[in-house]
């Protein structure tokens, strides 16, 4: 029986190799290092501009590129939401998302490549509506909700890129 189990492991490992299957959420050494020659637009306000730095940071390590390919442009809407309601008719829980309205183009041309809308949320206790503690929560739940979205971009930019390295 443990034969068998052996025999079967080493047949699906074959299988999902030569299909091509790569996990994308797991840590490599070629992709974390790879510095993509995107130039990323100025976004507005300043979660704009958070975002921007976090992108900088996950798509070009080493700083832009002198000759990009590629120009990143984002539009950042925000939203606050009442989502936890105590007895009293006060508001216990919000929710912060963010979405992210992503045009990748051509530099040269200036042609749109590729379109695509990424949201994250994230949720954050009140205590009581008029407390500090209760914008810094927001203040929190907002950078952790664009950490993610970075992350979702770059995630979302990789298989673009990758997809059409491979055509």
């Amino acid at each position: 029986m443990l034969f068998y189990r052996l025999i079967l492991s080493f047949c699906l490992c074959l299988f999902l190799e030569s299909c091509g299957f790569r996990p994308l959420y797991m840590a490599s050494e070629n992709i974390s290092n790879i510095c993509y020659p995107i130039k990323i637009k100025t976004i507005k306000e300043r979660n704009g501009q958070i975002l921007r730095n976090q992108l900088l940071d996950l798509l070009t390590p080493e700083g832009q590129p002198e000759k990009p390919k590629y120009v990143l442009g984002i539009i950042l809407t925000e939203t606050i939401k009442a989502i936890g309601v105590n007895k009293d008719e006060t508001t216990s829980r919000k929710e912060a998302v963010l979405t992210a309205a992503m045009s990748l183009s051509d530099a040269k041309s200036g042609k749109i490549l590729y379109t695509h809308s990424v949201r994250s949320i994230n949720s954050f206790e009140v205590i009581s509506q008029d407390y500090y503690s209760d914008v810094v929560a927001q203040d929190y739940a907002k950078v952790e909700a664009l950490r993610l979205l970075a992350e979702k971009i770059k995630l979302t930019i990789s298989i673009y890129l990758d997809n059409q390295n491979e055509n």
